[in-house]
């Protein structure tokens, strides 16, 4: 198993492996933009409630997050994302990513990756994006509530 660390540095999320890979996003977390040794993708959620997320260029969607239905790039059986409120698990063909979110804003997002994975740089920061993104989401829904309820 190999552990993987996602950190905030000069307003992106940078992945410390390998190669510099990063990702950037707006203020409500609606896409982003991730950046790899590889390209550029912009990632994104698939539906109003944050559910499912795809990472795409012009060519198509190589990853696909949804508990529903997933794709990864790289050959293999079928994937799995399993979300959830602090962290979520990706597997294939018994390889598996379990991304876990720190517990406070800005804190290191841990990765650990058992298994080969074509791509891993972008699949672990389309993860990151989706988990961080249905955070966001609740924290919006929770401000929108509290300021409602005191207006």
């Amino acid at each position: 198993m190999t552990t993987l660390t996602v950190r905030k540095q000069d307003g992106a999320f940078v992945l410390d492996f390998g190669a510099r890979a990063s990702l950037r996003t707006g203020w409500t977390w609606r896409c982003g933009e991730i950046r790899t040794g590889t390209g550029r993708w912009t990632v994104a959620p698939t539906d109003r409630r944050r559910i499912g997320f795809t990472a795409r260029t012009e060519h198509g969607v190589p990853v696909r997050l949804d508990p529903g239905r997933s794709h990864v790039p790289g050959p293999g059986g079928v994937a799995r994302w399993a979300p959830g409120r602090c962290g979520g698990e990706l597997v294939r063909d018994g390889h598996r990513l379990a991304v876990r979110l720190a517990g406070r804003r800005g804190g290191p997002i841990r990765v650990d990756v058992t298994g080969e994975w074509a791509e891993l740089e972008l699949v672990v920061l389309t993860a990151c994006f989706a988990l961080m993104s249905q955070r966001r989401r609740r924290t919006l829904i929770v401000m929108a509530v509290v300021s409602a309820a005191s207006g």
